[in-house]
């Protein structure tokens, strides 16, 4: 077996809830997050990886500790592992986008990958999500299990450019699931193989009596 990279989205925000933007913005985990983040803790409690590393943005980072103080292992922080950077649209929601960007927002719609914003291309956040995972391979070989907490949108990007689809075509893979896991196996010659995807087993029947705070 080579090293598995365990890519987990962060749980979820209020902003998430009310269809927000956050890009690179944003805030720390609503309530249904945090149980999501317990969750995810308490799976990979049983099999604890040799490694987590986290994006720096709040909702990464607080995920990753759940995750860190239930198996022991630290968190190192990424910026690399950031979420999409959408420059303008940056706190604002889908309606508003809609009517301040309108020729942004129809061709994101249609699929093209667009500098939303002013912001970065799918393309470029794939690069960047991969340049993280490149060191993180040259610290971690065969055998290792590493968890990546990262972005919705990060996970997907790089996900679609290992299976050779192109930015303008993410719609193809079903959006990540907050707190889901994606598993890719990497080998000493560099290729991957995807293992899982979005694998949301251990939130089964999670429900908690405040959707946020």
């Amino acid at each position: 077996m080579g090293l598995l990279y365990c890519l987990a989205r962060h749980g979820e925000t209020a902003d998430n809830a009310a269809r927000v933007f956050q890009g690179q913005g944003g805030r720390g985990l609503n309530r249904l997050g945090q149980a999501q983040a317990s969750r995810l803790a308490e799976r990979l409690r049983r099999a604890p990886p040799d490694a987590i590393f986290a994006s720096d943005l709040e909702r990464a980072a607080e995920t990753a500790r759940y995750v860190s103080e239930a198996c022991g292992v630290p968190v190192e922080l990424d910026p690399d592992l950031r979420e999409v950077d959408v420059g303008a649209w940056t706190g604002k929601g889908y309606d508003a986008i809609s009517k301040l960007y309108p020729e942004e927002w129809a061709a994101w719609e249609a699929g093209l990958d667009v500098r939303r914003g002013g912001g970065e291309t799918y393309a470029e956040l794939a690069e960047r999500v991969g340049r993280a995972l490149d060191r993180i391979a040259s610290r971690y070989g065969d055998g290792s299990r590493v968890l990546v907490v990262s972005h919705g949108g990060a996970i997907k990007s790089w996900i679609a450019e290992l299976l050779g689809v192109a930015p303008g075509g993410l719609r193809v893979l079903a959006g990540v699931a907050n707190a889901a896991l994606t598993v890719v196996e990497r080998d000493a010659r560099g290729r991957h193989r995807l293992h899982s995807w979005n694998d949301a087993a251990h939130l089964e029947g999670l429900i908690v009596d405040e959707h946020s705070d």
